[in-house]
């Protein structure tokens, strides 16, 4: 079970004919959840419009049935600021816009003066940083179950519009039959590593985590894991977009004398990472990353953060279920015990019980689907048109 609903049950007549529009700070590859609503929305007979600036998913956009605005908000200049907004107001009018969802990062404040000026409700997107002006809007998406408690204990009233979003995962992309066996040669040749040799892999590793992965790393050492009988291993940290290098990440395992089991590497294909490894290590609060590895049917170990925080949503494990359930391991923000037990752990597993684990994996991440991610927000966008009420 997941905390979000029955979005499935709304009406589909609702969104029919509506024109929606979406605002987006880019149109990059942070903007991929846009363009799949974008889609979903266009296949429910709605007008899906995006106003953003000019960005490289702009032609996807279009060719999957929405229609690109060009619309570029960001500046300080207060005059400028007010023309934006003056512009969009200008461009809801014209479109006959029937809605605005405002994405995070996006301008908020042009977004609620053209919804003002149209008379047309606000979807606002909630996450850390956002302007609290989103808390005014008439529908509130948070993606994180601490910022909505947060809000709910500052604000009570918000609780009849406050509801739960996610960042959905593409399950055409990641799946163990999209992903060709070359692409994960490929990953173990950049690694420099043999075909029998079994990865730890980890995934947006946060910073304050890291001593305790090398410390994991430095015990099991002690421990033959890396070389005996039964197996040979790796721990790999993939840095992906966004990551740089660590200079004291590389120094305190030279120091440990890890360099030859603690790989690192830039690597954009996660998706062949994920097949490759026998546990795949992400943050709790990282859903997409712990989904993502899910849907291939890894293992995960997910990491809390230091205050104890993060979703254990996303990977089922105990207490949350029973063991037989679990897809994973929450691993307490502590000395890395928590982490070599579910590293021991994944690696005992017989090829019966992680084949059921991976079967579990999989079904638990078809609830992350972009295609479930566009239903709840279509359920959020539905109770404005007399629907899901």
């Amino acid at each position: 079970m997941t905390p979000w609903g029955a979005e499935g049950d709304i009406d589909g007549q609702a969104l029919f004919g509506r024109t929606i529009l979406q605002v987006v700070p880019a149109l990059d590859s942070s903007a991929s959840a846009c363009v799949e609503l974008a889609a979903s929305l266009a296949d429910a007979g709605a007008r899906a419009l995006v106003a953003g600036p000019p960005g490289p998913l702009a032609s996807e956009l279009q060719a999957r049935g929405g229609v690109f605005l060009p619309f570029t908000a960001a500046t300080r200049i207060p005059w400028q600021a007010w023309r934006n907004r003056s512009r969009l107001a200008k461009l809801a009018s014209r479109e006959g816009v029937e809605l605005i969802h405002v994405r995070a990062g996006a301008d908020i404040h042009a977004a609620f003066y053209a919804a003002r000026q149209a008379r047309a409700p606000v979807v606002a997107d909630f996450e850390a940083g956002q302007d609290a002006m989103a808390l005014d809007a008439d529908s509130i998406l948070f993606y994180a179950r601490e910022e909505m408690e947060a809000a709910l204990g500052r604000r009570p009233a918000l609780a009849g519009k406050a509801f739960r979003g996610f960042h959905g995962v593409d399950l055409r992309i990641f799946s163990p039959d999209a992903v060709e066996t070359a692409r994960v040669r490929r990953l173990r040749e950049a690694l420099g590593v043999k075909a029998h040799v079994r990865l730890v892999v980890a995934l947006g590793l946060p910073a304050e985590r890291r001593q305790n992965f090398l410390a994991a790393a430095s015990q099991l050492k002690a421990r033959h894991f890396f070389a005996n009988d039964a197996q040979e291993a790796r721990f790999v940290w993939l840095r992906g977009e966004g990551e740089t290098a660590s200079p004291a990440f590389d120094a305190e395992a030279a120091r440990l004398g890890l360099d030859d089991v603690v790989l690192r590497l830039d690597w954009p294909d996660r998706a062949a990472a994920c097949l490759a490894a026998a546990l795949v290590i992400a943050p709790a609060g990282e859903s997409p990353l712990c989904a993502e590895a899910q849907a291939l049917g890894a293992p995960v170990a997910a990491l809390q953060p230091s205050d104890g925080a993060g979703e254990a949503e996303a990977v089922l494990a105990p207490p949350r279920v029973e063991p037989g359930s679990r897809t994973g391991w929450l691993i307490p923000p502590d000395p890395p015990a928590g982490l070599i037990r579910a590293i021991e752990e994944a690696m005992r597993l017989g090829a019966s019980a992680r084949e059921n684990l991976a079967h579990r994996a999989r079904a638990h991440a078809r609830n992350y689907s972009t295609e479930r991610m566009n239903a709840i927000v279509m359920a959020t966008y539905a109770r404005h048109f007399g629907a899901g009420e």
